[in-house]
């Protein structure tokens, strides 16, 4: 389906359904994303609730990720990510195993899919719910530890085994630009004025790659108002906190906002405050994402 114009998922309509799926249970959230494969447009988008049950392996992709941390911790073995944090997972780097960090209850996160440089194929999240449930009818059967365990008694990494189901073959991994994750901790990052846009204040978390991910954060005073524009690549908004306007209408935390290259867009407002996580993304065979166009 062609995305012509910003796609907007309210914050009220991200409610929090119990998921299962082939990384066992521990998980509320929702998932949703944004696709246009006929113009490079590639982006799965979730907002989850991991309590301890939650249990993901050690493993890697074959795709670029990006998580925000709202609230409580998540344990990645020698690290513990809380409120503000901000990690990239680059394609082909192995990390985990991860769970909900010891004294939360639960953790909140955000989280975004998309290909990275080697622009290897990639699945939407209804298709992963499908290959899901293709392998249990194949006899095979999901743990609670996020492995696939075959019909023969072999254990796989459940994600990498859809995706080979998916693709037909042996899913090869991009050799790692990077050697390990990064991390982004945002509070230790000043806010800088953003030019032209009075009331309004970014921070730079990072920039990666030719075509992005372009990181940052967003605060708009209340009163204040971005700038309407068009940028050259996609922008995912999410509102962290606060509440915006755009094209008239009222937008709350937890809302995501997505915006297609070279389209124009209308100005953000925010008549009480607001505070938003930007990520832009070029296409392929498009512009690298500006240094600094909210």
């Amino acid at each position: 389906m062609a995305i012509t114009g910003p796609v907007i998922i309210p914050g009220e309509n991200i409610a929090f359904g119990q998921v299962v799926g082939h990384r066992g249970g521990g998980r509320k959230g929702k998932n949703f994303g944004f696709f246009d494969r006929a113009h490079g447009v590639c982006i799965n988008a979730s907002m989850s609730v991991y309590t301890s049950e939650r249990l993901n392996p050690r493993h890697k992709h074959d795709f670029d990720q990006l998580r925000y941390y709202a609230r409580g911790g998540e344990n990645y073995g020698k690290q513990i990510f809380g409120p503000g944090d901000c990690v990239y997972f680059p394609e082909g780097v192995p990390y985990g195993p991860t769970f909900t960090a010891e004294g939360c209850e639960e953790n909140v996160r955000l989280g975004m899919q998309f290909q990275g440089p080697s622009r290897r194929p990639f699945f939407q999240r209804v298709e992963v719910q499908k290959g899901e449930l293709d392998l249990r009818e194949l006899g095979g059967t999901f743990d609670d530890k996020g492995l696939f365990i075959w019909p023969n008694g072999r254990k796989q990494d459940s994600a990498e085994a859809i995706r080979e189901h998916l693709g037909g073959k042996a899913l090869e991994y991009p050799k790692p630009r990077y050697d390990d994750y990064v991390v982004m901790h945002s509070k230790e990052y000043p806010w800088t004025p953003l030019d032209g846009a009075s009331g309004v204040a970014v921070k730079h978390l990072g920039y990666f790659n030719e075509l992005g991910p372009n990181i940052k954060m967003v605060r708009i005073d209340a009163g204040a108002s971005t700038q309407p524009g068009t940028a050259p690549c996609q922008q995912v908004r999410y509102v962290i906190d606060g509440e915006v306007t755009f094209q008239g209408q009222y937008y709350s935390a937890i809302s995501c906002m997505y915006f297609p290259a070279r389209v124009p867009y209308p100005a953000t407002s925010s008549a009480k405050g607001a505070t938003l996580l930007v990520m832009q993304l070029g296409v392929a065979n498009g512009d690298a994402p500006p240094w600094c166009l909210i």
